[in-house]
């Protein structure tokens, strides 16, 4: 019994070891690319990337209420009340709003602390284009995969190339 757990701590460990580093590997590749498409200088990226660091968790946090919120209630659907359910509806949306209104702090009050206003414009489609990037990556269709890029996104990396100098293997935002 012994030796089974010992294994399987060292596993779930090797595990978690694995996946931050994925995560410190996404982090740092995403650091990069955003600093290529922005441009941002030295002085630029000092007061952006605490700005973006805590706007991106606040909303990753957000995102994860309004995703248990709606998985809770669909999983429970048949034994909700009315009101419950016009509750979860009220929370739901309330999340949303105050996702929106994140956004609305960040991109039109703090970001424009940071950064000139059309970085903070462009800010939106850097993010796109490399979610984009990711999923094209997680497909096969990236550097890595014979080098085709096929599909929306081909050739809207930050090198001549049209590709980002990344493993084929980025973790998932």
């Amino acid at each position: 019994m012994l030796p089974v757990l010992i294994i399987l701590f060292s596993t779930s460990g090797m595990l978690l070891a694995q996946s931050q580093k994925q995560i410190d590997k996404f982090n740092k590749e995403r650091t990069a690319y955003f600093t290529e498409q922005l441009e941002l200088s030295d002085a630029e990226s000092k007061a952006f990337w605490p700005l973006y660091e805590d706007f991106r968790n606040r909303k990753m946090k957000l995102i994860e209420d309004e995703r248990n919120t709606w998985s809770y209630a669909h999983k429970n659907a048949d034994n909700l009340t009315e009101k419950e359910i016009l509750e979860t509806l009220e929370k739901g949306y309330s999340l949303k709003e105050k996702q929106l209104a994140l956004e609305e702090e960040y991109y039109q009050d703090k970001f424009l602390s940071a950064l000139p206003a059309m970085k903070v414009l462009m800010l939106g489609k850097v993010e796109w284009d490399f979610r984009r990037y990711l999923l094209n990556e997680l497909r096969g269709e990236g550097k890595g995969h014979g080098g085709q890029r096929k599909g929306v996104g081909a050739g809207t990396g930050p090198d001549a190339k049209g590709q980002l100098p990344m493993a084929a293997d980025p973790c998932m935002l």
